[in-house]
């Protein structure tokens, strides 16, 4: 069964793949993926893991073909839709009474995030089946095109991700590297050096998956995701 939604998946995607069977070296599915960035760059792919279940399968199933997201998420600016989705929360919050002073907080008590935990079983003890994807694009913002997993509940659509991905790869070099149902994770080469820049990265985190603050943070405050942006080489997303 595991098998058949790898290979189903894989034929989804519709690049070339390299299936990474569950096993006990976390470490080993990242130096296979190094070694297929370096490969990457000179043939003209951007490698990036994807964990395959029936869920994604789904959702890619129902999802248009890569040439429309390429052509669609140029129709949007990165920034104008984050800035849109924060005054949409700040509206919000006024109405409730709840000022936005409160929300960002001080910038204390985050924890550092340095290694990936999408790919992870859920006691970290194994790395769960992975599907590495060499997708056919030197753009990193467009794996989305061939893994659409956006537009769920809280999450935007697939051509906002990738507008919203290309506005960070280019003002903050972010790396998507691994793609799942509910999760995205990337590698950032600089860490935030000021409170101020981390707190403005966060407000921009928040507005594009709510639930890294609301769920994932113990004092649900941006703050709190601020100090764990100036103490962490990755950026975690999930949508619930």
């Amino acid at each position: 069964m595991v098998e058949n939604i790898m290979q189903r998946v894989a034929e989804q995607i519709g690049c070339d793949c390299v299936f990474l069977p569950s096993s006990e070296d976390a470490g080993q599915v990242i130096r296979i993926y190094e070694e297929a960035k370096k490969e990457g760059m000179q043939e003209g792919y951007t490698p990036v893991l994807i964990v395959p279940d029936e869920e994604l399968f789904r959702r890619m199933q129902k999802a248009e073909e890569p040439a429309y997201y390429l052509a669609e998420y140029k129709k949007h600016q990165g920034k104008d839709i984050l800035d849109g989705f924060l005054q949409e929360i700040k509206t919000d919050l006024f109405k409730q009474g709840e000022p936005w002073e409160e929300v960002i907080a001080d910038v204390e008590d985050g924890e550092a995030m340095n290694d990936f935990i999408g790919f992870l079983s859920d006691d970290g003890e194994m790395t769960l089946d992975v599907i590495l994807a060499k997708v056919p694009t030197k753009h990193p913002w467009e794996v989305f095109a061939w893994v659409p997993m956006g537009g769920f509940d809280e999450c935007p659509p697939t051509e906002y991700i990738m507008a919203i991905m290309k506005y960070w790869v280019e003002k903050y070099q972010f790396e998507p590297v691994v793609i799942t149902q509910d999760i995205i994770e990337g590698r950032v080469p600089k860490r935030p050096e000021t409170e101020k820049e981390a707190v403005e990265i966060g407000e921009e985190q928040y507005a594009f998956a709510p639930d890294i603050v609301e769920q994932c943070c113990m004092d649900a405050t941006i703050g709190q995701l601020a100090d764990t942006l100036m103490k962490s080489d990755l950026w975690f997303f999930w949508w619930d």
